[in-house]
């Protein structure tokens, strides 16, 4: 059901910003950490949340609106998938100027780290909170039925069944 493969995603999600997380206590501890493998988990949620994740879930809001009205919380979120994909580009840009010998200082380099996966953490808590709860009870089966006829799923490139050569480092860390 659709719906289930949003929670899986989010799932998925929420792996790599433990990963994250985790590069971030490396270099609060004066640790080194790989920054190709930060660069693939920001190359991956930007795949996935702007090609799979975030178009089935704004197919789903747009139905919702476009059925029963406005909702300011569905509005909300079509709007912050945008901003979101412009906060990873960002945040891409970054990792890829210390990967190509960039001086970004360490200070900057975390609290932009720290304020990507909270901002990723928040949307999905959001989402997860409210907004998928409010569907389940306010969209009919019929509703899902349509929903998921025009909605194909894809092969995720880290979890699924074949790890795309792109991603093998960061499956390593996160399967």
């Amino acid at each position: 059901m659709l719906i289930e493969s949003i929670y899986k995603e989010h799932g998925y999600i929420n792996r790599i910003i433990q990963l994250l997380d985790s590069k971030l206590s490396r270099l609060e501890d004066e640790k080194n950490v790989n920054y190709n493998v930060i660069r693939e988990s920001i190359d991956y949620l930007s795949l996935v949340a702007e090609k799979v994740h975030h178009p089935k879930e704004d197919m789903i809001y747009q139905y919702y609106i476009d059925h029963y009205g406005e909702h300011e919380g569905l509005t909300n979120l079509l709007l912050e998938h945008h901003t979101l994909s412009d906060d990873t580009e960002g945040f891409s840009i970054t990792v890829e100027m210390i990967l190509n010998d960039a001086i970004v200082p360490k200070d900057r380099f975390k609290e932009q780290l720290k304020a990507f996966t909270y901002r990723i953490r928040q949307h999905l808590e959001l989402e997860e909170k409210e907004i998928l709860p409010f569907l389940k009870a306010h969209l009919t089966v019929d509703d899902w039925k349509y929903l998921e006829s025009n909605w194909v799923e894809e092969e995720d490139p880290v979890f699924g069944h074949q790890v795309n050569k792109r991603y093998l480092e960061l499956a390593g860390k996160v399967r």
